[in-house]
C-alpha cells in the first residue's frame, strides 16, 4: 500500500515539477538554516578565543600575586611604602642579603621585580598588560607589616577586538612572617 502511494506521488511529482514559487521557499529555508548554523560555528569559535584570552589573563595574574606573596612572605621589612600610605612600587627588605632590596613595579604595562642588582625580570608575558597596580602598607604599630596589592591586569588587543576585551582584577592583602 505504502509503494503503491510512494510510486503514485513520485509520477504525480514528475509531470509537475518545481514552481517558481516553491523554488524561492526552499532556497529561503536553506540559506536561513546556513545562516543559524554559521552564526552557532562563529559564536564557538567566539567563545573559544575569548575563554583562552581570560585563561592567559588569569593565569598571569595568578604567577605575580604568587611571586610577590612569595617575596613578601620571605621579607624582614618593607622599605616602601611607610605604614598607611600607598604607592605603585613595593620595596621589600629581605632577610638574604643577596636578594636585598627586591622591588616591583610595573614598566611598560608589565610587571617587573629586581633583586639587588639582578634584573628586572618579568613576570607578566607579552599578551598581558597591568594597567593598574597599587601597593598600600596597611601595617600597625608594633606588627611585621602588611602590605594590601591592588592589581588590573587586561589582555593585549591591539585591533580592539571584543573577542580580547578581558580584564582581570585583584585585591590581596598579605602579612610578613617575622
Amino acid at each position: 500500500m505504502i509503494a503503491l502511494l510512494i510510486r503514485f506521488a513520485v509520477a504525480n511529482n514528475m509531470n509537475r515539477g518545481f514552481t517558481l514559487i516553491e523554488l524561492i521557499i526552499y532556497i529561503t529555508i536553506v540559506a536561513g538554516v546556513l545562516i543559524v548554523a554559521f552564526n552557532f560555528g562563529w559564536e564557538i569559535i567566539y567563545g573559544n578565543i575569548k575563554s583562552q584570552a581570560m585563561r592567559e589573563v588569569q593565569q598571569n595574574s595568578r604567577l605575580a600575586t604568587e611571586k610577590i606573596t612569595e617575596a613578601i612572605l620571605g621579607a624582614s621589612g618593607i622599605n616602601n611604602p611607610t605604614p598607611g600610605n600607598s604607592d605603585i612600587i613595593l620595596s621589600l627588605a629581605m632577610q638574604d642579603s643577596s636578594l636585598n632590596p627586591t622591588l616591583f613595579e610595573v614598566v611598560g604595562g608589565k610587571l617587573m621585580i629586581t633583586q639587588k642588582r639582578s634584573g628586572p625580570y618579568e613576570l607578566t608575558n607579552d599578551r598581558v598588560r597591568v594597567t593598574n597596580l597599587q601597593f598600600t602598607n596597611v601595617s600597625y604599630v608594633d606588627t611585621p607589616g602588611t602590605i594590601k596589592i591592588q592589581m588590573t591586569i587586561e589582555h593585549v588587543n591591539p585591533n580592539n577586538l571584543k573577542q580580547y576585551e578581558v580584564s582581570f582584577e585583584t585585591e590581596n592583602t598579605i602579612s610578613l612572617r617575622k
